[in-house]
């Protein structure tokens, strides 16, 4: 008989709605987040990590409690089973709960993606803005390309609005098969391809690329990015902290990519960059 998987519980306290410290936790790459009325707890696999996660919430001053060792059922089934479908843009109807037999607004498109240990399933600002930015330049003639695709709700959103093809690929290999479980759950899963590598490893051109991570991890792959673009192609970049927009923005221009279009929500950014036709 294997002995039950362990994680750690990060609370920290009255912080539940404050974005600016989830992307502090974020940068600890937590299995997820979940809201216990005004606490923010932030679920990590490793007992290490979240004691770093900490120490860098408490050198802002935040008051965070630890447990570690923590014998997982599934850390995120509470958030589950509170969760309810919302609506994000004109067309889309995302379901972060049980996978269940609840169907979408007439009009809209459902995107069942259950909160899980991989990244995005659209309750985060910076998801919904992606999911917008995506609403807005998604054709039906487009492949497009997913950085960083963690759960795969923007590859799948593409996919959803019409893309001939969508690629997602991440770095952890659990997001991967996460992101695989979800694209099963949708007809037009089958249109999405996933793989764990690196951004080197995506092969071709594509008319959108997607990246929905903060800028320590989003500038350094810029580059890559924007060869990834044909031309007169857009890269959508979000999850950027609206204080860093500009900076962000500049990353693109020095890459010969002119600002498009901007969202913002809250404390978030993000932006859609074009890639000139000639």
């Amino acid at each position: 008989m294997s002995l039950p998987r362990k994680y750690s519980r990060l609370t920290v306290a009255g912080k539940a709605k404050d974005d600016a410290v989830v992307g502090l936790l974020a940068l600890h790459g937590p299995l997820g987040f979940a809201e216990e009325g005004r606490d923010l707890v932030a679920c990590f696999r490793s007992a290490a990590t979240a004691l770093e996660a900490e120490a860098a919430a408490r050198s802002r001053g935040f008051r965070t409690a630890l447990a570690t060792d923590v014998a997982e059922g599934d850390p995120l089934e509470a958030f589950r089973a509170a969760s309810r479908p919302f609506v994000v843009g004109r067309r889309l109807w995302i379901d972060p709960g049980e996978p269940g037999p609840g169907q979408p607004p007439a009009g809209r498109i459902a995107l069942r993606i259950p909160a899980s240990r991989a990244f995005g399933t659209g309750t985060h600002e910076s998801t919904r803005l992606a999911l917008l930015a995506l609403e807005d330049e998604v054709r039906s003639d487009a492949d497009v390309l997913d950085a960083g695709t963690g759960s795969g709700v923007l590859a799948l959103a593409a996919a959803a609005l019409g893309a001939r093809r969508a690629v997602g690929f991440d770095t952890d290999l659990e997001a991967v098969f996460v992101a695989r479980e979800n694209a099963r759950r949708h007809a037009f899963g089958a249109r999405v391809g996933l793989f764990a590598g690196p951004v080197d490893a995506a092969a071709g051109r594509f008319a959108l690329v997607v990246a929905n991570m903060l800028p320590e991890e989003l500038v350094p792959l810029l580059p890559a990015l924007a060869a990834r673009l044909e031309r007169g192609g857009r890269l959508i970049l979000s999850g950027i902290p609206a204080e860093r927009e500009r900076a962000v923005a500049a990353r693109g221009r020095s890459r010969r990519l002119r600002l498009a279009g901007r969202y913002r929500e809250g404390a978030w950014s993000c932006l859609c960059l074009s890639r000139g036709s000639s």
